[in-house]
Order: structure tokens, then sequence, then C-alpha cells
């Protein structure tokens, strides 16, 4: 990932968040040849760091990869389009602001099937209406076997936060409150990362 200094984001904290909010992500491999799935991430805290799992399709050729490949795991955050006619400083450009994690590692086969059941769980948690351990034994036993799951030890975490920091103060207030009309619910969200980089304003004492 291209981080220059002003929107690198290295903080494990805030990364996590990003991760655990937009569990979503695109895990892709290189192992014969390049390959991406969209797919649902669990995320747990282990000592000094995380633990990524997930799970493809049984028949999906990305599982050759699964046992020992390299891979590249990608979470997007939240993201808008940014103007330059909402500058108070021109001449400028048209970017987007957005927040990204990217997470390299290697890829172990999960095949421990407590293991790969609490995964499913946690994926299903968001919805009160599912419960994995409600459906048949027989349907459950062949979904479990229709699909590979596996484990992402993370080498190395790469945060960008680009939220108009190389923009003078000014500028970042001017854009966060376009950012706050907007109807978008992103957009709060963008305008939220970018006041976060705004100095509070002094108070009066």
């Amino acid at each position: 990932m291209y981080r220059p200094p002003a929107f690198a984001e290295d903080d494990p904290s805030r990364i996590l968040a990003l991760i655990r909010d937009n569990p979503f992500g695109i895990l892709v491999t290189t192992q014969g040849e390049l390959q991406a799935s969209h797919i649902p991430f669990v995320v747990s805290e282990q000592p000094g760091g995380f633990l990524l799992q997930g799970h493809l399709a049984a028949a999906n050729p990305q599982c050759a990869a699964l046992d020992g490949g390299e891979a590249l795991a990608v979470f997007s955050g939240p993201h808008a389009y940014i103007s330059p006619s909402w500058y108070t400083t021109g001449p400028a450009v048209p970017t987007w602001n957005y927040a990204a994690v990217h997470v390299t590692g290697r890829l172990a086969l999960l095949t421990d099937a407590d293991a790969v059941a609490a995964m499913l769980r946690a994926i299903g948690a968001h919805d009160p209406g599912f419960d994995l351990d409600a459906l048949p034994d027989r349907y459950r036993a062949g979904m479990v076997a229709g699909i590979r799951a596996f484990t992402l030890v993370p080498e190395r975490v790469e945060g960008k936060w680009k939220m108009s920091q190389n923009r003078p103060e000014a500028d970042r207030r001017a854009v966060s409150a376009v950012l706050r009309a907007s109807a978008d619910p992103l957009a709060g969200e963008v305008a939220r990362l970018v006041e976060a980089t705004v100095p509070a304003a002094p108070e009066n004492r």
C-alpha cells in the first residue's frame, strides 16, 4: 500500500476497529495465479496482535493457497469524494478520502470441527434469526463439508487514513462541513475522521 507519512495509520486499536466494523473484505493470493475472493472475515485479538479467520467454497480454486500460501486481506472503511471547490485555498484537484487496512501473512487450513463451528457462529452473530446449531445435523455437516476454512496470521499490517491531512486546517474544516451536510451516511463518517485531524479550538479561560 502506498502510504505517504501524512496518511499512515499504525494505531492497533483503530486498525482493529476498522476491520471489525468492515469485516467483508477481499482475500488475495498469488499461488499459481493471481486470485481474489470477496468474503466475510472474523477477527480475534491475540497476544501482541490479532488473527483473521474465514472460509471459501470448497469448489473455489483459490483453496489451493489455503495450506501455507501467502495472502493479502484488504479491508475498506468509510470513503467519500472530495471536490476542490470545497477548499478555501487553491488551485487543487479532485480526490477521494478513505480509510483502509491491508493485512499480509500466511494462510493455514482450519480443520478442527469446533474451531470451524465457532468461526461460522461468529460470522452469523449479526443475524439473531439464524442459529447454526438449530440446523439438522445432516444439513449442517453437508454445509461444513462444502467449505474450506482458514486462518491468516498477520506478518505485516498497514493502515491508511487519507483524510485531507495534507491540506491546510481551513480546508479540512471546509471539507468536513460539506460532508456533514450530505445525506450519505458514509460522508458523515468521513467528516468525523477529517475532524479528528483538526486541532481542537482552545478553550476561553
